[in-house]
Order: C-alpha cells, then structure tokens, then sequence
C-alpha cells in the first residue's frame, strides 16, 4: 500500500472507534470500509503524491482544437455604397429661337443618333436660303463673264478678283442660310432612350428652354469614392459586384474604368468609375447600389482562425503543433482579414497545424490533443462511474433500517 494511502487511514483512524465488526450491523462496517476506499482513490486527486502523480505534471496532454494551414484563394473586397448614372445625359435645348411644328418621338422610346426629334417652323430659314442661292448663282455667272473678257484683255484683272471673291461670298451666305435651316430640326446626340417632353405645339421656344431629356441607358455609370489608404490598391480593370435594391437576388458585374488622379481635399477620398453593361435596362440611372469590389486578389494565401491568435508585449502569436503534439510559440505577422480568419504573412508555412481554441491552456512545450482524440477524457469519467457504481451497490446491500435512518 502507499505510504500516502496508509498514513491518510491512520489518520482516519485517529478519534474515532476502530472499525470492529458489531453483531447484528454489518452494513455499518461496509459503508465505512467503501468510504475508507473511496477516500484512498480521492487522495491522488487532492495532490498525495505530488503533481506528476495528479495528472498536472508535464506529461498530461491539453484539450484543445487544431487546425491545419493550407494555402487557398483570398480575395481583398470592400462593400461601399455607390449610386448609378447614365454613360450620357443631356437636357435638350433649341439652337435658335423658334416655334414647335412638330414632335416625332413618343417619351420613353429608343431613339439613334441623328434621328430627328422635333421640328420648328422654318418658312423664314427656306426664304433666306433661295435668296442665298439666287445671290450665288449671279455671282457665279459674272465671275464666268469676266473670266471670258480677261482671256480676251477686255476685262483688268483687277475686276476677275473681284469677281471671284463675290461667288465666294454667295457661296458662304448659302451655307450659313443652309445652318439655319438646319437648326430647325433637333436631332438626337446619341442613342438612348427619350425622357419627360415639357413642350407642346406651337410653343415658341429660345435656347434658354429646355425640351426633352435623352439618357443613354445601354450601359450605366458606377460613381462610387474609397478613401485614401486604398490608393495603392485600386486600378482600372479590377472587377465589381453590386446590388440594388428591385432585384435582391440578382448581382450586377462591371469594371472599373476610371480612377481619379486627385483625391477629395475636404473629404480625403478617391472617386472611382465602373461601366456597368445594361442591355436589357433593367437598372436605371439614379439608383442607390451596394458595391462589392476585389481589389486584391491572393491565390497562395495561408489563413488561421482569429481565436488562434495572441497579443504580447512583443507582437503576435500562434501556438505551433510539432509532429509529437507539442505546442511552439511562434510570432507571426498578419494580413488581411476574412470574416472570421485572419491571413498570416510571416511565421507559417503550409501544412502547419496550430492550436485554434484553447490557446490560453496552452504552455510552451506542453503537449496537446484533440477534444475527438481516442481515450480523451476517458480514465477520470471511468473511474467516477466506477466510483458511483461501486456505492450504490454498497448502499443496496446495507442495512434497510440503517439506509433510513442515515437518510
């Protein structure tokens, strides 16, 4: 027997009477030599022995959990609000002053570049251009004269010039008349899709008014700002997700295509512009959306959960898992963040394990395992069970009136 064992039942034996074997109460003597018992195996639990002995000595392996460290895709996305706009948009204003003849567009159709949209009245512009031409016309003819009469020095050189320059200048007056007529019919500056007409017939309009508005839809604007840490890291050409709020379940993908040379003096942020391609036109300009854009992008990336990690006077650190289930401090430096993960820059390599929960039981050197390890965790419940079930049938074999009058 133990020296432990045998110097705790002597002291358990002092003051009180020695377990003798009483006539007619033999369930007495079996309750204290099972208590007797039941203290003797508690006694390596409460430190007889020493630490080795009690199952806290440095050969007891820690519960804790381990992860292994692979490399595998990152991917750097911000989510920022952003609002959409039209490629183009223009208010529509007359170049001259006139009145509204005709309107050959319906509000909401597509429309192409050039087509006509409305026309003014023009019987004034088509006067001024047949008089133009009839000027040119004469001009033309005396230039022909002179011309014949110089070959035959009747006419000075002097008046071809002349001449000449007068069928010029007919020429020029037809153009211009030829402009004017020209500007009675509004046309559209691009293709797109006509907006609110706010004129009538017979509206006299001047270039102050505006007529209708034209959008062009086919692909839409994304304007959305980054503030300036994220300088170095955007570019034309990354890719963009966003969402908006008609169509919750669809994602929309573009590209950014501008990024500012300047960033905002007051607000210290970077404008940005995507294309968003629109063939269908389902959105529309003025829309709120909910940008996620990548703009980093790590195919190697080693990535730890944020529970493993450690904060000491002297940086961060993981507990590293040898091949002998002993844990190693080791500092890492980390990177970026992904939900619950954090990426590690320096310190490990891949096919690493480190401990992710369970990092504050962990000693430099311990040894450790997993909570699903075989045989974790299971001598203290065997033997607690063994414990319990060796009382109860010690109890059941005790004296009926001893058990009721104990209880």
């Amino acid at each position: 027997m133990a020296p432990c064992l045998v110097e705790a039942l002597r002291a358990g034996g002092r003051g009180s009477p020695p377990l003798r074997p009483r006539p007619g109460r033999p369930g007495r003597s079996l309750r204290r030599l099972a208590l007797g018992l039941g203290l003797a195996l508690a006694l390596p639990a409460l430190g007889c022995g020493g630490a080795e002995e009690a199952g806290n000595g440095p050969s007891e392996a820690t519960t804790v959990d381990i992860v292994g460290v692979a490399p595998e895709l990152l991917r750097n996305v911000v989510k920022i609000p952003g609002q959409l706009t039209a490629e183009m948009t223009v208010e529509i204003v007359p170049e001259i002053e006139g009145v509204v003849e005709t309107i050959e567009f319906r509000e909401g159709q597509p429309v192409e570049k050039g087509q006509v949209l409305l026309r003014l009245r023009d019987q004034e512009q088509r006067a001024r251009l047949r008089e133009a031409e009839a000027e040119r016309r004469l001009a033309a003819a005396v230039y022909r004269r002179t011309k014949s009469l110089a070959r035959r020095d009747v006419s000075s050189e002097a008046q071809l010039e002349r001449a000449a320059a007068e069928l010029e200048v007919a020429r020029s007056r037809v153009e211009a008349a030829q402009v004017e007529l020209d500007r009675t019919l509004i046309r559209a500056p691009f293709d797109g899709v006509m907006g609110d007409l706010v004129v009538a017939f017979g509206d006299r309009v001047t270039p102050d008014d505006e007529l209708v508005r034209i959008d062009a839809i086919d692909r839409l604007q994304l304007v959305f700002t980054l503030p300036e840490g994220a300088v170095g890291q955007v570019q034309p050409g990354i890719p963009v997700s966003i969402k908006v709020a008609p169509y919750p379940e669809r994602r929309f993908e573009g590209e950014v295509y501008f990024v500012s040379p300047t960033l905002d003096e007051a607000a210290r942020r970077l404008l940005i512009k995507a294309w968003m391609p629109n063939a269908d036109h389902a959105l529309r300009p003025g829309l709120f959306a909910q940008i996620e854009a990548e703009i980093e992008r790590r195919e190697d990336a080693l990535l730890v959960p944020e529970s493993a990690l450690l904060y000491a006077m002297d940086g961060t650190f993981v507990w590293r898992v040898d091949a002998d289930d002993r844990a190693h401090r080791v500092p890492v430096t980390v990177g970026l963040r992904d939900g619950s993960r954090v990426e590690i820059v320096e310190g490990l390599a891949a096919g690493d394990r480190v401990v992710a929960t369970g990092v504050h039981k962990v000693d430099p050197g311990g040894r450790v395992r997993v909570p699903d390890a075989p045989g974790a965790g299971q001598p203290l419940k065997a033997a607690e069970e063994g414990e319990e079930g060796e009382e109860a049938a010690l109890e059941s074999r005790a004296d009926p009136g001893e058990r009721g009058l104990e209880s």
